[in-house]
């Protein structure tokens, strides 16, 4: 539940959508889990676990539902230990009852994810990262909302401040994930309006390096990205990162101008 507040908080503000998915992967065994997330009268419901996104998302309602009604008006942050206890005890009994439902819903449901109305993934940041240390930090377009503190006269210095200031922000998502986790998101999604989505992707590259990107779009067209920028990115991975930045800032230039040329894919 710490890792869902502080990935609200990152949803609401720098990604400016509503918390909505999240795919892991276990450093471990290399499994995939998902969370699935729902606000709902300032709380936040969420399921982790495997199962289709119209599973989950009907399980994360029912629960909502319910929750609300026992609550019956009350405020959930102000209910004393005994209000607390008796609510607990009565939504035992009613999971329960919403997980018999649930795993009557195979025929109701289908697995098929809900087509994208998105064409195209645009790419707005990409982050390159060693060990929590950022490395290479590109903000791209503006189409991001990001406030930093105090003035600037020089565009330059205000982009790197904020360019800074996704990088620092994008580390602790990653720390704080696989710390709670034990597994690091591959992706997370927050939702922009219908069908539209913004989502923070990370992918492991040699000599533990990460990448992260912030897209708009089609999660689809994800390889696609990832493909483009892989030959670049593997010069720069071969080796451990021993703190001298000089090859990594010779890349910029370089991919600077990749998205200039195609910024969507």
């Amino acid at each position: 539940m710490e890792l869902t507040n502080n990935l609200d908080y990152i949803a609401t503000s720098i990604l400016g959508g509503v918390l909505d998915k999240m795919l892991l992967i276990s450093q471990e065994t290399y499994t995939k889990e998902k969370c699935q997330f729902l606000e709902k009268d300032g709380i936040i419901y969420l399921v982790y676990g495997l199962f289709p996104d119209k599973k989950g998302k009907w399980l994360l309602e029912q629960i909502a539902k319910y929750y609300i009604e026992l609550l019956e008006n009350k405020n959930a942050d102000k209910l004393d230990k005994l209000e607390q206890y008796e609510i607990n005890n009565k939504f035992k009994r009613i999971i329960n009852f919403i997980l018999q439902e649930y795993f009557k819903l195979q025929d109701v449901f289908s697995d098929q994810e809900i087509p994208s109305v998105e064409d195209n993934l645009r790419v707005d940041y990409l982050g390159l990262s060693s060990k929590s240390i950022g490395v290479i930090s590109l903000l791209i377009g503006n189409e991001l909302n990001i406030d930093i503190p105090g003035q600037f006269d020089d565009p330059a210095e205000m982009k790197e401040m904020k360019e800074s200031l996704l990088t620092a922000k994008i580390e602790a998502i990653a720390a704080n994930t696989l710390g709670n986790t034990g597994a690091v998101p591959r992706w997370i999604s927050v939702k922009l309006g219908f069908q539209s989505y913004r989502f923070l992707t990370f992918r492991k590259y040699p000599n533990d390096f990460y990448l992260s990107l912030l897209l708009d779009g089609n999660l689809k067209k994800l390889d696609s990205v990832e493909n483009e920028l892989k030959p670049s990115l593997l010069r720069v991975t071969e080796q451990q990162f021993t703190g001298d930045l000089k090859k990594y800032n010779l890349l910029k230039p370089d991919l600077i101008s990749l998205f200039k040329r195609k910024r969507n894919f």
